[in-house]
């Protein structure tokens, strides 16, 4: 795949197409839908077989009617995968059901296409687009499914569009490297990395946290900037210590919400527990890797790199990728982990209160 190529969700299985090769029969009353992901081989597809009542729909209304994010709308649907022939067809099916779900939430954008044929909006009418040939008619799909946490920013409404966004995250880098790791700029650069940063370095001028001395011949940050630096770290210093116990959450919904943390074997949730507590997840996790060093140890020039949108949507990645929780579970575990903390700090004192009175006792 081109290293241009739009992010698609991975392939779903490795099967041929069932019903060609299955005991499974097609009505004469029902039609395929078959979708497969980005550049998934057609033989790799989901399907299913629906009545064709559902063909005058709309493709929105298709996607909702047959993926419904409430599982007991989901049972006559599931009902009707042949399991027999693949018995992964489930497993696909909630794959598909949590793409639809990412799009409403705004986590992706998905484009829809006739297979080898042009963009469907999503009022296109179903019935205009089946095929038929020697099988049962055929509503052949691919779905293109971008990440852009970028975009999500911009439709939560943290920056006013993608340019803004990209500024103050170029920005914020390099008053790191001129202000923390003392990166020297010249103000008349004869390196072409170094003049391309000259746009960005004008940014930090104009908003007072760098200034260019003309006696120096150099850029250096102000007494501003070195404060707005320090409320960066402090920032993300603030998120790693309140909220890296989220990095690892083993939950199981059916023992009553009952959670561990730090076991190794957990997921990481520190992104939607952020949103949950009102925090910009790009402006926190952009602040929390350029503190722990990440600018630093990618494997191209940095000055060149932060002037490139595609490395910050691949550093901000996990902002749109983050695993799906229910609203409801999410406030427990958030309470079941500030609850864990609490209580590891109070094992804290305890011990080190023990440690003191040992050594009070016996100071040898």
């Amino acid at each position: 795949m081109r290293d241009d190529a739009p992010k698609y969700a991975k392939p779903l299985n490795t099967h041929p197409v069932p019903w060609r090769t299955s005991s499974f029969t097609v009505a004469d009353s029902e039609f395929v839908l078959r979708i497969t992901l980005g550049e998934m081989l057609i033989e790799d597809g989901f399907w299913i077989a629906l009545p064709n009542d559902l063909a005058p729909l709309s493709l929105r209304e298709l996607f909702k009617r047959v993926f419904p994010t409430d599982r007991s709308l989901q049972h006559p649907f599931l009902q009707r995968l042949d399991v027999k022939g693949n018995p992964d067809l489930p497993e696909m099916y909630d794959a598909l059901v949590e793409v639809f779900i990412r799009e409403e939430l705004d986590l992706c954008t998905v484009d829809t296409y006739v297979n080898h044929g042009p963009k469907l909006d999503d009022s296109a009418v179903v019935s205009r687009h089946l095929t038929k040939s020697d099988g049962p008619p055929v509503l052949d799909l691919v779905l293109e499914q971008r990440f852009s946490a970028i975009d999500y920013a911009v439709r939560r409404e943290d920056f006013r569009d993608a340019g803004e966004a990209l500024t103050w995250m170029s920005s914020r880098v390099l008053l790191y490297f001129v202000g923390a790791l003392e990166y020297v700029l010249p103000t008349e650069p004869d390196d072409n990395a170094d003049t391309a940063l000259l746009p960005i370095a004008q940014s930090l001028v104009e908003e007072g946290l760098v200034e260019r001395p003309a006696d120096s011949g150099t850029f250096g940050i102000t007494e501003l900037g070195m404060e707005a630096l320090h409320e960066m770290t402090a920032e993300a210093e603030n998120v790693i210590e309140r909220y890296e116990v989220f990095a690892d959450v083993l939950c199981d919904p059916e023992s009553g919400g009952e959670c561990d943390f730090g076991t190794g074997a957990g997921i990481d949730l520190r992104i939607p527990v952020y949103e949950a507590e009102g925090l910009s997840p790009v402006r926190v996790v952009l602040l929390v890797e350029l503190c722990e060093g990440e600018f630093v140890r990618i494997d191209v020039d940095w000055r060149l790199a932060i002037q490139d949108r595609e490395l910050f949507e691949e550093l901000l990645l996990p902002v749109v990728e983050r695993p799906l929780v229910d609203e409801e579970d999410l406030d427990a575990i958030i309470d079941a982990g500030f609850a864990f903390m609490e209580q590891q700090t109070h094992e804290a004192s305890l011990a080190n209160e023990d440690e003191q009175l040992r050594r009070s006792i016996d100071p040898y």
